[in-house]
């Protein structure tokens, strides 16, 4: 119990490191578990699988959850982009220089950058948890496969649900994200002082 306590102290996640990463690796984690576990073969089983764990398993699956979220988040990411490709045009839109906008806004906007954080995280959070949704309903499609329980598939319009809805409000999050970031962007001057084109 002490080593536990000793490697919690040691790990420090960020924001964005619980939002984008854990919380969405940990419903994949989950949901493989379920998947994988023959105990459990109708959704009643749930509660008992429910009981199964404890402070030592979710502390076992936290390095696992992360990175399966951390590996999960070039998914979300891809999905999300394929979905609104305009996001990327209002963002080239601005400059063509990408990555000196965001250098400059961490530079000088220092004040502004925990709410421009706070979308970001909600961002990848919203996007990851859509890829999560398409996981989920193919091991849906494994679980009915494998248990023969038709309950299973009885979740794929609620994933289907939830993945739209979780494109939306990723959608939503990142033009908060781009308005905000324009805003810092604007009233700091920044154009000013990107570098000449070439």
């Amino acid at each position: 119990m002490v080593s536990n306590q000793i490697l919690m102290d040691k790990l420090r996640l960020d924001f964005f490191d619980i939002m984008g990463y854990l919380i969405p690796g940990s419903a994949v984690l989950m949901a493989i578990w379920i998947t994988a576990d023959p105990g459990i073969a109708r959704l009643q089983d749930l509660y008992g699988f429910l009981n199964k764990i404890t402070a030592n398993v979710i502390l076992a699956g936290f390095v696992v959850a992360y990175t399966i979220g951390f590996t999960m988040h070039f998914a979300g990411s891809y999905i999300f982009y394929k979905m609104h490709p305009k996001l990327i045009k209002k963002r080239v839109a601005v400059t063509e220089n990408l990555p000196n906008y965001w250098a400059l806004i961490r530079e000088y906007g220092d004040k502004h950058l925990p709410i421009l954080d706070r979308w970001q995280a909600l961002k990848a959070l919203a996007a990851n948890m859509a890829a999560f949704c398409l996981i989920a309903i193919f091991l849906c499609c494994f679980k009915w496969w494998k248990q023969g329980c038709w309950e299973w598939l009885s979740l794929i319009p609620v994933f289907i649900v939830l993945f739209f809805a979780y494109s939306n409000r990723a959608k939503v999050f990142a033009e908060y994200l781009d308005k905000d970031s324009l805003a810092v962007f604007d009233s700091l001057k920044l154009s000013e002082k990107l570098p000449p084109k070439a």
